[in-house]
Parts: structure tokens; C-alpha cells; sequence
């Protein structure tokens, strides 16, 4: 008789509350793993973005980092492989051009930076230059553009932490932001979905969005660290959300606006100074309002998720509650 013959026959004569008692465990089982299934397909599919508690608990912080590391490492591998040839190669040229760029900064950074130091003061001695900056910052906020940060920092070196300066970020951000919005919301709104669906990140602030799409939810969603231009395409595809909480949204957020401006004014101010004290005190200040700021962002970046997984929860407990409850039609004799 073979052994699964035997456990049959002792299921059948054994005693009928452990007969019932292992059916309801096998039970139970098969609903866990289907209720991890549904919860790996709501995250997106990619259960690698999940940290699995069980196997980071007993880790060291060190050994913490040194897993997130090597799991980021093998992301980045796998997705450089997935990528079709041509963009390959644009990723190695951009890979050098980055690494000849940091050579030169490193090795010619004093005269460079007397040179941005000397085109800064030209450029803010020229009115048309706080128009052109606004009309850059203006169309950069159109996906699939860049350079926003990069505008941003460039302003911040030609007029230093200062009312104009923000003025002139604000008029460019806010009136591309909702520009973009209005676009995406209206003409290009299969393209905005195919934004949001792009990145398991935008389909879980979408989610958000769609539960409760007030502007102080969507001011939290534009600090976290996400693509500018994206993310002005991409809320569009949010069902509910208005034109009219986007630009108050928009508003809200423009203080943090000066972080721009103070990396730049410090770039500008070793630029200006001959001591070396000083230059370390300005990389200084740059290097530890990146390093908060990015934290800052992710923390919030974090919990939105976290509030993501927490509405996923809730929604599949109201869909087990509903199947469990009797319709009127299994009442019918």
C-alpha cells in the first residue's frame, strides 16, 4: 500500500475532529498563500521592492546595508540588461561623459568655478535672463523633459537665496505644473495612463490620490523623491483629482523651492572665496541639505507607501467580507 493510500485510510478511520481539524489547517494555508499572491500582484508585481521582514530582522545595520546594496546592485543589473541595445549604449556614453565630467570638476574645479562665478554675475546683469529661465523651467515641466533641479540650482547662482529667485522659480514650476496637468488631463489622457502604470511607485500614489485626492495628500505626494516632469503627467490619470487642487498643491510646495537656491548661492560662494575653511564649510552646508533632504523625502516617500499597503489590506478585507455574506438567492428553496 503506498503512503499516500495509508494516510487516506487513516484520515477515514482516524478520528473525525483531526480529520476536520487538518482539512480546516490545509484550508487556511491555501488562503494565506492565495492572500500573498493577491498582495504581490496590488504591489506590482515586483517583490523585490518588498523587504521581507523575516530575513532582515535578525541582520546587523551594517549587514542591512550591505544586503540593500547588493540587492540594489543586481536591480540595476537586471534592468541594464532588459534595456534594447541603442539605450544600452546611450547609458554607457552617459556613464562616461558622468565620470569625464567628475574628473574635470575634480581636477579643474577652481578655475571653473571662477568661471561660473564670472558668466553668473553677466547673466544677472541682463533682463532677459530671469524671462529665459522661466520659460525653461516652463517647458522642462512637460513629460518625458529634464532638468528642472538643474535649473533650479542655476538660479539659485545667478540671483543667490533671494525673493527674485524664487519668484522666477515659482512663476516657471507653477505655470508648466499645471500647464502639463491640464494637457495630460485633457488631450493626452492615454498617455497619462500609461505614465502611471510606467512604475510600481506612480500606481501606488495614484491609488492614494484616488482615495482621498485633497491638495495637502497631493502637496506630500510632490515632496516625495519622484521624476518633476512625471509626476505632472502622470496625477492627471488620477480619477477626481481637480485642476483646481493641483495648483493650490503646487502653492503649498514652493517653499521648498529655496533648497535650489541655497545649493546654488553655496556652489557660487566657493566660487567667490579664496579661503579653503570656507569652501569646506559651503561643500559642507550642499553635501548635508542633500543628504536631509533626501531623507526627509523619503521618509514621507515610505509612509505613503506604507498607507498604500494599509488601503490595499482594508480593501481586500471589505472584498472577503462581501463574498462571505449570503445573497437572498441562496435563501430560495
Amino acid at each position: 500500500m503506498s503512503e499516500d493510500a495509508s494516510v487516506f485510510l487513516n484520515e477515514l478511520g482516524g478520528d473525525p475532529q483531526n480529520h476536520w481539524a487538518q482539512r480546516s489547517r490545509r484550508s487556511s494555508a491555501y488562503e494565506y498563500e492565495e492572500d500573498y499572491e493577491i498582495d504581490e500582484e496590488h504591489a506590482g508585481g515586483d517583490a523585490d521592492d518588498e523587504d521581507d521582514f523575516l530575513d532582515t530582522y535578525n541582520l546587523t545595520p551594517r549587514q542591512r546595508l550591505l544586503r540593500d546594496i547588493r540587492r540594489s546592485y543586481a536591480k540595476l543589473g537586471y534592468h541594464y540588461g532588459t534595456l534594447p541595445r541603442w539605450q544600452r549604449a546611450l547609458v554607457i556614453v552617459a556613464a562616461l561623459c558622468g565620470l569625464t565630467l567628475g574628473i574635470l570638476l575634480l581636477v579643474f574645479h577652481a578655475p571653473m568655478l571662477h568661471w561660473l562665478v564670472g558668466t553668473s554675475n553677466e547673466l544677472r546683469a541682463k533682463r532677459k535672463t530671469s524671462f529665459l529661465l522661466i520659460l525653461l523651467i516652463f517647458l522642462v515641466s512637460f513629460p518625458p523633459l529634464i532638468g528642472f533641479s538643474f535649473l533650479g540650482t542655476s538660479t539659485g547662482l545667478i540671483y543667490g537665496v533671494s525673493f527674485q529667485g524664487w519668484i522666477i522659480l515659482a512663476s516657471g514650476s507653477i505655470s508648466g505644473s499645471i500647464a502639463a496637468f491640464a494637457l495630460f488631463k485633457t488631450l493626452l489622457r492615454s498617455k497619462a495612463e500609461r505614465l502611471v502604470h510606467s512604475s510600481p511607485r506612480f500606481e501606488a500614489f495614484a491609488a492614494i490620490l484616488q482615495e482621498n485626492h485633497s491638495y495637502w495628500i497631493l502637496a506630500l505626494v510632490r515632496l516625495c523623491p519622484l521624476p518633476y516632469s512625471i509626476t505632472n503627467g502622470a496625477v492627471a490619470a488620477v480619477h477626481g483629482l481637480s485642476l483646481r487642487n493641483f495648483s493650490i498643491a503646487q502653492f503649498i510646495t514652493t517653499p521648498k523651492l529655496f533648497i535650489y537656491l541655497f545649493v546654488g548661492s553655496r556652489i557660487k560662494s566657493m566660487g567667490e572665496s579664496n579661503s579653503t575653511g570656507s569652501k569646506l564649510f559651503d561643500l559642507a552646508s550642499i553635501i548635508i541639505t542633500g543628504i536631509v533632504v533626501t531623507l526627509t523625502a523619503w521618509v514621507l516617500y515610505f509612509k505613503t507607501k506604507a498607507k498604500y499597503a494599509e488601503l490595499q489590506r482594508q480593501q481586500q478585507q471589505h472584498e472577503r467580507h462581501q463574498s462571505s455574506v449570503p445573497t437572498d438567492s441562496e435563501f430560495e428553496i
